[in-house]
């Protein structure tokens, strides 16, 4: 079973992932102890049901909407459950780890599962991802035949690579997309809950995989206090991790064809980009009025201090964070039709959608211009974001959808 999971992971997880299994690929804790789980205690009752959770990595909420979205999952689940966190791979430092254990989640190591299925009755797990799906969804299975599976998508990734080969020619993200399509088809059909990113995934994966019941569980997102108003602010910003390719090829987007247009009428404007793992090239970009600013621990002045977050996403699927985020602090959103989707946004009400160079630099100016304009987007993007994606809102989606589907009587056994 351990050369199965290194084989796959091998195969299916980033390179940091991969690095990190070449030592740890062990059933040992990380300090070389024997014991199923690292340090953490559960803040619940031993009669609450428990819930296994396995994902790549611990969460880093700091430095990307998915592990945003993860470590508020994990919050809304220990409200109502006992829950063990499994990962493959812990990139930053240790107290992002000890952020969990502070809301009374467990932490391990994911070669652990088959000892803690033994030793603990699980109610449910959920598997995050379809690299770490790919590899669990199996030997879970076979361990525990009764536990429910719960596949937790984050977004259709055969979707997003299939755009991104339609936008790029890319030969090789086409046979990704192959790959993904495969395997997700797989998973969806293996498990007994899908959780998906947003509501055109959750109509995809029903075609595909009409049998399995879906939910839709998006980026989840805490509002922040208003705290300038627009004569106080300037500048363009655009946040995101570059280890994500949709995040790197929209810089290169705004930089190459969206900035010259907009730096025609305000010569002096600059876009703020802001995130962990910055392509080299994007040094270039200066004379465009790009400043790189690396990953920045505490965003919130930055966001009090910019004018207009600008998000031209060009390939991808699910929800955008990043857009969620500006607008739970107020800040005016310009992006495009794929940036826009899932988010149930109208034009010129919360955000404003513009797709063509042309067209979306010609936004900018018109909202980076226009106090009332600003004004209203601001209070409308704070609203929707209030009304619909809030950690109270999302929090029952998560809990009652894991209820209903450790209740439910299946009568036929999902497929491995």
């Amino acid at each position: 079973m351990l050369s199965f999971l290194k084989t796959f992971l091998q195969k299916n997880l980033p390179l940091s992932a991969k690095l990190f299994l070449k030592d740890r690929l062990a059933i040992t804790r990380r300090d070389g102890s024997n014991t199923e789980l690292t340090r953490g205690t559960p803040s619940l009752r031993k009669e609450q049901p428990a819930i296994l959770v396995c994902d790549e990595r611990i969460p880093s909420p700091d430095r990307d909407a998915g592990s945003a979205r993860m470590f508020l999952i994990l919050k809304a689940l220990a409200k109502s459950n006992r829950v063990a966190f499994l990962v493959f791979n812990r990139p930053h430092g240790i107290e992002y780890e000890q952020a969990l254990w502070k809301i009374g989640i467990e932490t391990g190591d994911a070669v652990d599962y088959r000892r803690l299925i033994k030793q603990r009755k699980f109610a449910a797990a959920v598997l995050s991802r379809p690299a770490i799906a790919g590899a669990m969804l199996g030997p879970i299975r076979r361990a525990d035949p009764k536990l429910k599976i719960i596949y937790d998508m984050l977004d259709v990734h055969h979707l997003r690579s299939a755009r991104e080969a339609a936008l790029t020619g890319d030969s090789r993200a086409a046979r990704e997309s192959d790959r993904l399509r495969r395997l997700e088809t797989r998973l969806a059909k293996g498990a007994d809950l899908i959780w998906c990113g947003s509501s055109p995934d959750q109509k995809l994966m029903a075609r595909i995989a009409p049998e399995t019941p879906s939910v839709v569980v998006p980026t989840v997102h805490e509002l922040h206090e208003r705290e300038s108003n627009f004569d106080e602010r300037k500048q363009l910003l655009f946040v995101g991790n570059f280890s994500h390719r949709p995040n790197a090829d929209a810089v290169h987007f705004l930089a190459r064809e969206i900035m010259p247009l907009i730096r025609k009428s305000l010569p002096d404007i600059k876009l703020l980009v802001v995130g962990d793992n910055a392509p080299p090239e994007f040094a270039g970009y200066a004379a465009n009025g790009v400043r790189l600013l690396g990953y920045v621990p505490d965003l919130n002045p930055i966001i009090a201090g910019c004018r207009v977050f600008v998000a031209p996403i060009r390939f991808g699927s699910g929800v955008n964070g990043k857009i969620g985020e500006a607008l739970s602090h107020g800040l005016p959103v310009v992006t495009n039709t794929i940036g826009a989707e899932g988010w149930g946004f109208t034009n010129d009400i919360q955000v404003l959608i513009a797709d063509s160079p042309e067209d979306f630099a010609a936004a900018v100016l018109r909202l980076y211009g226009d106090a009332e304009l600003w004004q209203r987007l601001s209070d409308n993007g704070y609203r929707h974001i209030a009304e619909n994606f809030t950690p109270e809102i999302i929090e029952q989606i998560i809990n009652e959808s894991v209820r209903e589907t450790v209740t439910r009587n299946d009568s036929q056994p999902r497929r491995n």
